[in-house]
Parts: structure tokens; C-alpha cells; sequence
């Protein structure tokens, strides 16, 4: 059998001493079937070898001495920043630089013609004769500049590239710190094919995070999350049958975003500052978000007052969340997240629910990890719950015993995965599993297998099939005649599960997977309430929860 050739990628670099992005990359291309980084195209600038004194002299040559200021000042609030960042102990190769070098690739050294502005990079023609010498089959720009002229055509697929925010709404830089000023709830990158026009070449990825409350923590997670598509995106390029889609392109209607100006950056301060004093001051003085819950018996699920649910009694120092009901024997059950400050840690309860009010049963399932959203599902006559196990790094079934207060561990599905929030139910003959991972959980799997007993869950080919804050997390689950409906949280800036919503399911295979938005839930039915993230309906009985403002004496959700 003839060997393929493995695709020959290269990637532009200023330096060789480069980020954990670009390090990482290149090592997960040593696993692929299908390409391997074989170059490294370093620019030669010649500025890069004067001393600090001619670098400044330079920058202000070209930019100015007003966005030198603002520069300088900007830079001084990452660094500060940084120094969070790296005590935070959470990112701890963010700003650490790998040598490439001791991987020993080939290596082309190019002289950009660099503009006026320090902006645009432009390479003679003999760079362009030297890089189709190397036969490379794509390239990766990891260099600085916006590329233009014959680089963007000089090997058959072209140059792919990040861009850490949403071309649609974001173009230019610095990535992830607009999101943040502007308090946008989500923080957007894509993977590119350049071309000419900035950020308007043809998108191959798109995916979002929840933006953090501060840029350098934002700059982070975007990093963490978004590098692993780089290479899937190449690996498909590069494969001998491509299923790229590219994204249908809207006219992009914004300005284009530059460093922030020194009265940007101050303003920056005064929207961050404020908020690190309210975070001091929820801390010190014990305040927090406590959720709880209500329900209302309902013929249906859409045509509902929310404000007429009835409220459950949250216990003494603790609260209760994420609820799911189950009928049986002409009774209604609401299991919920029953969390404990005191322990910082939640437990599993159940309800008895009627037309006349509700019944505490206790604590029905304990364990010495975190539990939370306990989806509850039928088979072969028997029940089992699929709780929220993030803490043990699995997800787990658990078989009903003694309906509704003895539960046994069952099995583990799936180990060491960071997965949160999952859903198991059965269409068209299959069993499937939606779940959330890869932190922060704005990513949305599907697995699927013969039954859901099986320790055998194969992964759906797009997964994941959304990346979006504001749609991927599951908020619950609502079978009605044999249509599903998959409920979904949306997180706002700063606030986890800000609201939520309802989306049916219009398809679902091995191979695709959509669904349309028909409803959203916003946190209006109560006053001086701030989220609700989970909704469920069955039997005629619905179910939610919602968060406000308490003084608690002990640790946050």
C-alpha cells in the first residue's frame, strides 16, 4: 500500500523564542495523519536587534508620540495584570516563551517590506521564489503585520490565521480587550484563510467564550479555548477529503479596532476598578447570589405566567437549584441541587409536589464531591440520574433503588472529562448524549450509542456542534409528543446564567445537528431577581429557578 505524503505547513514567525500557542500547535501536528510543521519563516526586521532607545525612536517615527503614550500606558496595565494573572496560578505557561529551536526545522529567514506604519507587510520576490522552493502545502501566520500581495497566494491553500474576535463585530485588536470594555457577554475568534481585506478572508471556525471581567484573564481563556481548533481546522485542510464549510459572510458594519487611547485606557480603569471593589465588597461583607426554586402545574410549557410559580422555602444556609420532575404513581417529584455554604458543596434532593403545595423528602443522593443538575431519564423500566459529577472529573449514572430516596452509583460513562450539565434521551433508535465541556462549558458535545448503559458514547462529527455562551450550556430538557426541546443558559457579562431559553430540535444524526431558538426566559417574573438558567416541563408540571441577592456568611456557587 502506497504511504501518503504527509502535507508540508509553515508557519510565520518573528522569533523563534515563541508562545505556548504556537509550541502546542506544533506538537499536536506531530499526531496527525494528515500534515506536519515542517518550516518556520522567521521576519527579519531589522529593528529588532537596536536597543530600547532606537525601538522607541522608531515607534514614534511611525506611529507618533500620542500612540506611543497611549502604548506605553496600555502596556502598563497588562503588565499589571499579568502579575495577577501569574499569582492566580490558574494559566501558568501563558506568558512563558518556548524556543523552537530545539525542534530542529527547517527554517527560511524573510525581509518584509514593512509600511510607514509599522502595519502592512509586503515580501520581494525573492522571499516569494524561496517559499514556493519549499513546496509548502499551507502556511500559518503567528508573525506580526497584515499581510498583503503575493504571500496570501504562494502555496496552494493559502495562509489560515487566527483572530481572536468575531470578524462580524470585531476587527482589528488588541484581541479580547473590546469585549471586555464594552462589556459584551461573549468574546469571539475565528480561523481564516487571509486575504486581502482585514479580517475578511474566508472563515472556517467561529466560536465564542463568556468574556471575563477583566482583558489579561479574558486574553487567557480565549487563548486556552480557541488554540485546539487551529489544528483541527489545518488537519481538515489538509486531509485527502476536506468537509471545510466556510461562513456566510454579513457587510461588517463597525469601526476598525486599534490600540486603546491613553482616555480609553483610563476609562478601561474606571469600569474595572469599580467592579474588582464590588467583588471585594461581596466578599467582606458575606453578600452572594442564592438561587432557589418554583414550579406551576401547567397544561403547557409555552403558554405559561411565570409569576404565579410557587416558591420553594430555601433551607437554613443553604439553596436549591437546577430542578427536575418525574411523575410516578399519580405523583410529582422535583429532584434539585441542594447546596450546602457551610460545606461549599452540593448534595442531591427531592421534593413532593401537588396541586396543594410541596413536601421536603430530604437528601436522597451524597457524596464527597460536588453534585448538582440531577437529569433524570427512564429505561427498561428502571430510573436512573445523570448528576452534574464535574468534581470527579466523570460522568456518572446512578440507579434508582427505592423510588425517590435510595440511589446507587451505577457507572461511569465517560472519565476524565471536564464535562458539566449533561442530558441522555433516546430519537430516531439512538441514544444521545448532549453535555458541556472544556471550561468555561460554552462548548456543546453530542455522543451517541445503541443504549445508554454503554460505556461506548461515539463523538458526533461536528462536535462541537455550538461553541456560544449564550446558547450552548444545557438549561434542561422537554419532550412533548415525541418533539424535543432542549433548554439553554445564557450567561451576561459578569453574571453566570443571566437568563435562559428554548430551542426545538429540528435535526439530529451522526452528521448534523440544528435547532431553532422559539423561546426565551428572562428574569423578570420576581422582583429584584438576576438570572435563572434552568427550566423543565413534564406532566403538567413545570419547574425553574432563579438567583437574587442574599447575606450569606459563607463560600459562592
Amino acid at each position: 500500500m502506497k504511504k501518503i505524503r504527509k502535507k508540508r505547513v509553515g508557519i510565520i514567525i518573528d522569533t523563534t523564542l515563541q508562545t505556548k500557542q504556537i509550541w502546542d500547535l506544533i506538537k499536536l501536528s506531530k499526531s496527525s495523519k494528515n500534515y506536519e510543521v515542517s518550516t518556520i519563516l522567521i521576519n527579519n526586521k531589522s529593528i529588532k536587534n537596536k536597543n530600547l532607545f532606537f525601538k522607541v525612536v522608531d515607534y514614534v517615527k511611525r506611529r507618533g508620540l500620542k500612540k506611543f503614550f497611549s502604548f506605553l500606558f496600555f502596556k502598563s496595565i497588562c503588565k499589571i495584570e499579568a502579575i495577577v494573572i501569574k499569582k492566580s496560578g490558574k494559566f501558568p505557561d501563558l506568558y512563558n516563551k518556548f524556543n523552537l529551536d530545539e525542534l530542529k526545522l527547517d527554517s527560511l529567514i524573510l525581509n518584509p517590506i514593512i509600511s510607514k506604519s509599522g502595519l502592512i507587510y509586503r515580501y520581494p520576490i525573492k522571499d516569494i521564489e524561496n517559499i514556493k522552493k519549499l513546496n509548502l502545502d499551507l502556511l500559518v501566520r503567528a508573525g506580526s503585520g497584515i499581510l498583503r500581495g503575493d504571500i496570501l497566494n504562494v502555496c496552494p491553500n493559502g495562509i489560515v490565521s487566527f483572530h481572536h474576535g468575531d470578524n462580524q463585530v470585531n476587527r482589528g485588536g488588541p484581541p479580547g480587550f473590546w469585549e471586555v470594555y464594552e462589556r459584551n457577554p461573549r468574546t469571539g475568534f475565528i480561523i481564516q484563510r487571509l486575504t486581502n481585506e482585514l479580517d475578511g478572508g474566508d472563515v472556517f471556525y467561529r466560536g465564542f467564550i463568556s468574556t471575563s471581567w477583566f482583558y489579561s484573564l479574558n486574553l487567557a481563556r480565549l487563548y486556552e479555548s480557541s488554540n485546539p481548533f487551529l489544528h483541527k481546522i489545518i488537519n481538515d485542510i489538509t486531509s485527502v477529503n476536506p468537509k471545510l464549510v466556510i461562513h456566510k459572510k454579513v457587510p461588517y458594519s463597525n469601526r476598525l479596532y486599534t490600540d486603546p487611547s491613553i482616555w480609553q485606557s483610563l476609562n478601561y480603569l474606571k469600569k474595572t476598578i469599580p467592579f474588582i471593589l464590588f467583588r471585594l465588597k461581596v466578599r467582606l461583607l458575606h453578600m452572594n447570589f442564592r438561587w432557589g426554586v418554583a414550579y406551576q402545574f401547567s397544561k403547557s410549557w409555552n403558554d405559561v405566567v411565570l409569576w404565579r410559580s410557587h416558591k420553594i422555602p430555601n433551607p437554613k444556609n443553604r439553596f436549591l437549584a437546577d430542578p427536575f420532575v418525574i411523575k410516578r404513581e399519580n405523583s410529582h417529584y422535583c429532584f434539585v441541587e441542594d447546596f450546602d455554604y457551610k460545606a461549599n458543596q452540593g448534595s442531591i434532593a427531592a421534593y413532593k409536589i401537588s396541586p396543594s403545595g410541596h413536601e421536603s423528602l430530604g437528601i436522597v443522593l451524597k457524596e464527597d464531591f460536588h453534585l448538582s443538575y440531577p437529569f433524570i431519564f427512564e429505561y427498561n423500566n428502571d430510573i436512573f440520574m445523570c448528576p452534574e459529577t464535574l468534581g470527579k472529573r466523570e460522568i456518572r449514572l446512578y440507579k434508582c433503588q427505592e423510588f425517590p430516596m435510595k440511589w446507587k452509583f451505577y457507572k461511569t460513562l465517560m472519565s476524565g472529562v471536564s464535562a458539566v450539565d449533561t442530558n441522555i434521551f433516546e430519537y430516531n433508535n439512538k441514544w444521545w448524549m448532549f453535555t458541556n465541556m472544556d471550561n468555561p462549558h460554552s462548548q456543546l458535545h453530542i455522543f451517541y450509542s445503541d443504549n445508554p448503559l454503554s460505556e461506548k458514547w461515539h463523538p458526533h462529527e461536528l462536535n462541537p456542534v455550538i461553541f456560544d455562551p449564550l446558547r450552548a450550556r444545557n438549561g434542561g430538557q422537554i419532550i412533548v409528543d415525541n418533539q424535543i426541546y432542549r433548554v439553554f443558559q445564557k450567561h451576561g457579562f459578569g453574571i453566570y446564567g443571566e437568563s435562559c431559553g428554548v430551542a426545538k430540535i429540528i435535526s439530529l444524526s451522526s452528521t448534523e445537528y440544528k435547532e431553532e431558538v422559539c423561546s426565551t426566559i428572562e428574569p423578570r417574573f420576581y422582583e429584584n431577581i438576576k438570572g435563572v438558567h434552568t427550566f423543565n416541563f413534564s406532566s403538567n408540571l413545570i419547574v425553574l429557578d432563579y438567583v437574587e441577592h442574599s447575606n450569606i456568611k459563607t463560600g459562592l456557587k
